[in-house]
């Protein structure tokens, strides 16, 4: 367990710390008009790469996938640390977050082949509670270290953790491996299944990541992407169900009650985290005028209340067996901190803030609980490896879409209200203008006042994400085992 708690830490700690980096790095290789696909790269190899794991692992075995991928996250975290130019980084971190989804995916496979009903929740508990940590430690290392010394000792630093991983995996970490050839194993893998669900769920990635912000959401490309995979999509439903002999994804579990709801919950859930770890720092940073080291510290208040809400709400599983009351009473906390951030503005007091976002942090680590067991809980044994790998990939997507969501609506009006104070052009710059609103003195507090305004309604759909989780858990079925 504590090589899948260092190895999950690592990923998220990677994926917070780098992408605080993105600024100083594509200074260094003079273009900033490609920062974005620093994290982009990351987070599409991370989404796809979940959607195979779970029937990968199933087929060549726990410790080979888990060791594979802790390989491949190596080798492109070594990489980024000696990328030359804006190019190879971007590379260089899609193959790394393609290792990095064998941390969360893989790891909670094992976590849930490895307990019980009863004592499962405890362990999910510490796994959410490493990602947590991970994204509260990433910023403020990330920025100290861009700030001190360079943000090449981001992946530095990870690549000691991943050694760290890949010693205890090595040493300690065994299981029985999968029986059979490999060539047999390797002709029983959904070749097809596997590049249409890839090719379908990067152009969503893509689509969602550029839309909005580098591309406006009705050109042509963005369409085009989002009309191939809507093709794509069917294709692969037919392939899966009636040609595939061993499907990527197990499409037949949707007829069991729960697991539509599931991938509700487990959107919803990715949404809130990751949503709140997208929106929070502009808060601080833009409207506080916090230092990129300050509002890393202030962040602190939301990811550590996340990860020790994750062990008390799995606590709360383990001894009351009550999945569906936990989850609700994390979805009213998440709406509670989200209605109280509408009185957040420039002079809230720092104590406040952080009340509020820790408020929202419990709810989320809360909520994140009855997420992580429903798919399991809801399928055979033999199923639950496939379940939890797609059942990520939803969180991750949902992350995905409310990054953009609320990228969309900070954007929108930032330029509906600032139409005619600024130009068009200055405008036209999206978040670089949030960031960059100092450099505008006699038109300051207006951009502030905007900021506030976006800043509020962002928190909207947070609560409607909220009440949906509420009654999607709700009316889930058999999942309360006391």
């Amino acid at each position: 367990m504590v090589g899948i708690w260092v190895g999950n830490f690592a990923a998220f700690f990677n994926e917070t710390s780098a992408t605080t980096t993105m600024h100083a790095a594509s200074k260094e290789f003079n273009q900033e008009q490609q920062m974005n696909w620093i994290a982009t790269s990351y987070l599409l190899g991370f989404t796809v790469t979940q959607t195979l794991l779970g029937k990968l692992t199933d087929i060549f075995g726990r410790q080979t996938m888990f060791n594979s991928t802790l390989v491949v996250f190596f080798l492109g975290t070594l990489w980024c640390a000696l990328a030359q130019s804006m190019p190879s980084l971007i590379v260089a971190r899609l193959l790394q977050g393609i290792g990095a989804a064998g941390r969360q995916t893989v790891g909670l496979i094992i976590v849930l082949d490895t307990t019980t009903p009863t004592t499962r929740g405890m362990w999910l508990g510490m796994f959410n509670m490493s990602l947590s940590l991970g994204l509260a430690i990433g910023p403020y290392i990330g920025a100290v270290l861009s700030v001190h010394a360079t943000w090449r000792w981001t992946y530095w630093v990870t690549l000691m953790l991943n050694g760290v991983t890949f010693a205890i995996a090595v040493l300690f970490m065994r299981f029985p491996p999968q029986k059979g050839a490999i060539m047999d194993k390797l002709r029983s893998v959904d070749y097809v299944g596997s590049v249409l669900v890839v090719a379908a769920a990067g152009l969503i990635c893509i689509a969602i990541e550029l839309g909005g912000e580098q591309y406006a959401w009705s050109s042509p490309l963005i369409i085009l992407l989002f009309v191939v995979a809507a093709v794509l999509i069917p294709v692969f439903c037919y392939w899966e169900l009636r040609r595939a002999a061993q499907p990527v994804v197990n499409l037949r579990l949707f007829a069991i009650w729960n697991i539509p709801f599931a991938v509700v919950i487990n959107f919803v859930a990715g949404a809130s985290l990751f949503g709140s770890v997208f929106f929070l720092p502009k808060y601080f940073l833009n409207v506080k005028n916090a230092s990129l080291e300050n509002s890393g510290l202030e962040m602190l208040a939301l990811n550590v209340a996340v990860g020790f809400a994750s062990v008390g709400g799995s606590l709360l599983i383990s001894r009351t067996g009550k999945v569906r009351l936990v989850g609700v009473a994390g979805a009213a906390l998440v709406c509670a901190g989200s209605a109280g951030m509408f009185a957040a503005n420039q002079t809230t007091s720092a104590s406040l803030a952080l009340i509020l976002s820790a408020i929202m942090g419990l709810g989320i680590g809360i909520l994140y609980q009855p997420a992580m067991v429903v798919g399991p809980l809801s399928v055979k044994p033999e199923e639950i490896a496939g379940i939890s790998g797609f059942l990520g990939f939803v969180r991750t997507l949902g992350g995905t879409f409310a990054t953009a969501l609320l990228t969309s609506i900070f954007t929108t009006v930032m330029k509906s209200d600032l139409e005619g104070v600024l130009p068009q052009d200055v405008l036209d710059t999206g978040l670089q203008l949030a960031d960059n609103h100092a450099l505008y003195p006699q038109q300051d507090s207006a951009i502030i006042a905007t900021m506030v305004k976006a800043f509020h309604i962002g928190y909207i759909p947070v609560i409607v994400f909220a009440v949906l989780y509420a009654v999607s858990v709700a009316v889930l079925r058999k999942v309360d085992f006391v």
